[in-house]
């Protein structure tokens, strides 16, 4: 056997392997992320994975100037009988977040309450009642008051609590929803 062929020989024995690797579907990672049959996961429509690069670089200044701004606050309920109407564990969508949203009604209104809320600050920081996980068909009840603790916001009388069953910690400038609960 020549130099030649057995040079063709080693370069065949390194080459199948790795040209079968490649094609070989073996190989191949499909990765899924499916519901149970019965149960679909909400869909959210924000920017938080849409943004260029200029206004990822703005959201990460602004959150980074917003970390120290934590703010903290311990409300009470109304001195009143409540009723509770729905409630929801907060789910974190870009930052981590832990508390629950409870809606209830007492003394003739309608409270949106966080519960042991504990996140971080960020630029624009609004809470919503929504329709769904997107800033299309909401109820702006306001800048966010506090990021740790128990806080009220009053629901403006007449809006439609059945419609809007998504509590929302959403990013204003940046359209990027932090966190959210489902009120059932």
């Amino acid at each position: 056997m020549s130099k030649r062929h057995i040079v063709i020989l080693v370069v065949m024995l390194v080459t199948l392997p790795v040209l079968y690797y490649l094609i070989s579907p073996i190989w191949r990672v499909k990765e899924l992320d499916e519901n149970l049959p019965g149960q679909s996961g909400p869909v959210i429509k924000d920017n938080l994975f849409n943004m260029d690069e200029k206004t990822t670089a703005d959201f990460n200044k602004a959150m980074l100037e917003m970390a120290p701004k934590a703010m903290m606050m311990n409300q009470g309920m109304p001195n009143a009988d409540f009723k509770l109407l729905a409630a929801g564990p907060m789910v974190a969508r870009a930052h981590n977040v832990s508390g629950d949203a409870v809606l209830v009604e007492a003394a003739g209104k309608k409270i949106l309450r966080f519960e042991n809320l504990d996140t971080i600050n960020g630029p624009g920081l609004h809470i919503y009642l929504a329709a769904d996980l997107s800033d299309n068909d909401y109820v702006d009840l306001g800048p966010i008051r506090a990021t740790r603790g128990n806080v009220n916001y009053d629901v403006p009388a007449g809006t439609d609590t059945n419609k809007y069953r998504y509590a929302l910690i959403w990013c204003q400038p940046f359209k990027v929803l932090f966190s959210y609960a489902e009120l059932k």
